[in-house]
């Protein structure tokens, strides 16, 4: 399997889209997460606050596309359907996504979406703005982004890792707690978390 799988939504906004758009990861950021997997909707469990924060990013006029890594695919635990049927039951319980990219491989299938890596960020970037980032210069300096406003909201480093690559605004979060923890920063144009993505 070449690329990310991507489930595109785009909507008319309620307000202005600002030009910006939020990068989010899914599991430990809007639901709790599993060393085995969120395997099916039933397993799927949204941390409090997640719709809220999602409706305070809609109102700042943000777009907002889900980053998620799922190797779980590639490790033939389940297919594209099992992703698709997880992301209504997200979307249902939080709010829906203008675009939603999920990384089916394993570390060692050598991609160059499975986050730290950029591509799934690159990609939504192109689905909803026509433009993205071409390369990435690790031991550079962090890239410019596209709009200023730009962010990445993730609990690994991973996720850091990804936004800082497009020259995201950071925001890292402890995984019982998600993006509920970060969201004020956010609304007050925080500049984002500190991350050396070679150190």
């Amino acid at each position: 399997m070449e690329g990310p799988i991507a489930e595109v939504n785009l909507q008319e906004m309620e307000v202005e889209w600002n030009g910006a758009i939020a990068f989010i990861d899914r599991d430990g950021v809007l639901n709790y997460g599993s060393p085995n997997y969120i395997n099916s909707p039933e397993e799927l469990r949204i941390i409090k606050g997640s719709k809220e924060a999602i409706m305070a990013l809609r109102s700042l006029g943000y777009r907002i596309a889900i980053v998620t890594n799922q190797s779980a695919i590639m490790r033939g635990k389940w297919g594209e359907d099992t992703i698709k049927s997880i992301h209504s039951k997200l979307q249902k319980e939080v709010g829906n996504f203008d675009v939603l990219m999920t990384c089916p491989h394993r570390n060692r299938d050598r991609c160059n979406c499975r986050k730290p890596r950029p591509g799934m960020l690159n990609h939504a970037s192109q689905i909803i703005r026509a433009e993205c980032h071409s390369e990435v210069d690790w031991w550079g300096p962090k890239p410019k982004p596209i709009h200023p406003l730009d962010l990445m909201v993730g609990d690994r480093n991973s996720d850091m890792g990804a936004g800082w690559a497009v020259g995201a605004r950071l925001f890292q979060v402890e995984e019982d707690v998600g993006i509920t923890s970060v969201i004020e920063r956010i609304i007050q144009d925080d500049a984002g978390d500190e991350f050396n993505p070679v150190e």
